[in-house]
């Protein structure tokens, strides 16, 4: 048996020690420190953090914010700055840049004034994707969806309503599947909104998703259902079996949404909340209540990574 309780230790970084009371893992019968990595690593990191404010070093999550900011892949703020991919990844894994390259990174993410003069500068020598990115950034909009001439056919809550129905003639043939929570059926089509953005490069539906506690949040779907934990556990409502019968007459859509729920059937909320939780993710890299760019979920699901 083991037990969890604060443990101080100190730390030597180049020459500086620091002190760190954290949560360290012991041996229930002796009391004795057991080594735990990822409590070790939190440990560290904190004394890590405190000689970057001492030395005035950007930290992994300032990079990492910055690059969902203007919407940049690791390797289009390496060839923006001329530093190394390796460089950026080492960075946001927690290594310590050096004094220049510190200062360009502080400058740029300080002032769009020195992103523009960058890409003024030395547009020519940029490719195409970058000054792409860049200028949709600094004038507003979101690059991936500028060829998008049509608005989407269909609102995020009738497509979720879609989402509902289906869900009830699923329980209707098989006891074991679970009613759908508005958790579950907001990340349903999150992740159905990946998919399609990747694809299509157009917006499944044009409600915003912000960076909530528990994922990305479709403000729309949210708003409709707050207070309902479950949405259904009988038949659903008139309106949802009409949103049902209007978006079944759109194939590719169904398409999507059948296949993101046969692949999903065995997934929790809480499940899923882990999946988008995972570093790196979009809804990692953006600020607390902020829209979460099309550019990163973009980006992110046409490695083909859904999270």
């Amino acid at each position: 048996m083991v037990y969890q309780k604060n443990f101080t230790t100190t730390y030597t970084i180049n020459g500086h020690e620091y002190t760190v009371t954290a949560p360290a893992l012991f041996d229930s019968n002796t009391n004795e420190l057991i080594p735990d990595k990822e409590l070790d690593d939190q440990a560290a990191e904190i004394a890590r953090q405190q000689y970057r404010n001492d030395m005035g070093l950007l930290s992994p999550q300032d990079l990492k914010q910055y690059r969902a900011k203007v919407g940049l892949s690791q390797r289009n703020l390496a060839e923006l700055t001329g530093l190394s991919p390796n460089t950026i990844a080492l960075y946001e894994a927690g290594a310590f840049p050096t004094k220049a390259n510190n200062r360009l990174l502080k400058s740029l993410i300080a002032s769009d004034d020195v992103l523009q003069h960058y890409i003024a500068d030395e547009k020519g020598n940029y490719s195409d994707e970058l000054v792409a990115k860049v200028n949709s950034y600094l004038s507003n909009s979101d690059g991936v969806i500028e060829s998008q001439n049509e608005q989407p056919q269909f609102t995020a809550v009738q497509l979720a309503n879609w989402l509902r129905v289906e869900n009830y003639f699923a329980r209707d043939s098989d006891l074991n599947i679970d009613p759908l929570t508005q958790m579950k059926v907001i990340k349903l089509l999150y992740l159905a909104y990946g998919r399609y953005l990747a694809a299509t490069r157009n917006k499944l539906f044009s409600s915003p998703i912000i960076h909530f506690q528990y994922g990305p949040l479709i403000t729309e779907v949210h708003d409709k259902f707050n207070g309902q934990r479950v949405l259904d556990i009988g038949k659903p409502d008139k309106e949802a079996m009409n949103d049902y019968n209007l978006v079944s007459q759109d194939g590719e859509i169904v398409g999507l949404l059948s296949k993101v729920n046969e692949d999903y059937i065995n997934y929790n909320a809480s499940r899923l909340s882990k999946q988008t939780h995972r570093p790196g993710s979009p809804w990692y890299l953006t600020p607390d209540r902020e829209v979460i760019k099309d550019q990163l979920i973009f980006d992110t699901f046409k490695r083909g990574v859904e999270e």
